[in-house]
């Protein structure tokens, strides 16, 4: 019954793994421990580390990725080996979490597709190195079938992990909390449902008492970013670039302009708690400055896939079409990124 999608994230995987002994230069595992992989190799091996100069540090990182990867190097797993087995045995679970779940709730074709568009999205090849989106993903996964289950405690608790393993889980514990609320649960379970909250203030709690400002990783971030709020000329830029062939910025568009057409569209397989996270994360990615590695965001944010998985099964050609270009792009992107290229 999981057959098709262990098989398909298998093929993907191994796509991915077939660019980089292509085109690492210095080695396969190397290459994986690039970019972020860098930064968070640090943390699992010196701690965090800020100071209010403008510069860049690695408290722009969220800690739970990195606490579950030192406990391999502890147990004698070298980086970023630990780093990309975290990953990588995360995205498994998540996908066959989230092949299951919606099995339950729109059937066995719209899954197989929410499989094809979790799996062959170019920037799934960040589920595979030394990052952290594949643990992102499945806590982002564990929360919404805990809540079809009706399992708040369980669902605040994935919240509460998904907050402390990237910024964009503090928008799916705010979406949990205030679905809750709407739903007119009970007190009870809407105090399991604000469980996530403290995964989101646990880490800016840590850096009051570590560096005295709550707000550091937010400082360290906007090191990379250099412009807050809104910007109109990076999101021009980006369309610019689509609009001459960058396939990355492509991908970027594609998503930008499917994401929420296809929310509205197929809303039946999404419970509020998805739309929710869908409108915060949106939200974040307009205001949060230029839009660096948008797509990728975009993507991390599961109810998308889920929305994308129901538009190919109702359009397979378009579905078919989407995962063989995708799939040719996943295998130019992991080539590039093995080379450390940019790809978002």
């Amino acid at each position: 019954m999981m057959k098709f999608p262990l098989l398909f994230w298998f093929l993907s995987r191994l796509l991915i793994l077939s660019a980089f002994f292509i085109a690492a230069p210095h080695g396969v595992l190397g290459a994986m421990g690039q970019w972020d992989g860098a930064w968070y190799r640090t943390i699992v091996h010196h701690g965090y580390s800020f100071a209010p100069d403008g510069g860049k540090y690695n408290v722009a990182f969220f800690p739970l990725f990195p606490l579950l990867s030192s406990i391999l190097v502890r147990a004698g797993i070298a980086w970023p080996l630990a780093g990309v087995l975290i990953n990588n045995a995360a995205f498994l679970a998540a996908t066959l979490l989230l092949y299951g779940y919606i099995r339950t709730c729109a059937g066995e074709r719209t899954a197989r597709w929410v499989t094809v568009a979790a799996c062959a999205a170019p920037p799934s090849i960040f589920c595979s190195v030394a990052y952290s989106e594949g643990s992102f993903i499945l806590f982002s996964v564990l929360t919404f079938w805990a809540v079809r289950r009706r399992q708040y405690l369980c669902a605040g608790i994935a919240a509460a992990a998904a907050a402390a393993t990237r910024p964009f889980g503090i928008a799916l514990a705010l979406a949990l909390l205030l679905a809750a609320a709407i739903e007119r649960r009970s007190f009870r379970e809407i105090l399991a449902s604000s469980i996530g909250l403290i995964g989101a203030a646990a880490f800016p709690l840590y850096c009051l008492i570590r560096f005295g400002d709550p707000f550091a990783a937010v400082h360290a971030a906007y090191a990379w970013r250099q412009v807050s709020g809104f910007d109109g000329g990076g999101w021009f830029a980006l369309f610019r670039g689509a609009d001459w062939g960058s396939l990355n910025d492509r991908v970027s568009l594609f998503l930008i302009v499917t994401a929420i057409p296809c929310a509205i569209i197929y809303r039946r397989v999404l419970n509020p708690t998805a739309m929710f996270f869908i409108a915060f994360s949106a939200v974040l990615i307009i205001f949060a400055g230029p839009p660096i590695s948008v797509g990728r965001y975009i993507y991390a944010c599961v109810p998308v896939p889920i929305v994308l998985g129901a538009w190919f099964r109702r359009f397979p050609l378009v579905g078919y079409s989407a995962a063989a270009a995708g799939l040719v792009i996943l295998f130019l992107d992991a080539m590039a990124f093995a080379r450390f290229q940019w790809v978002g």
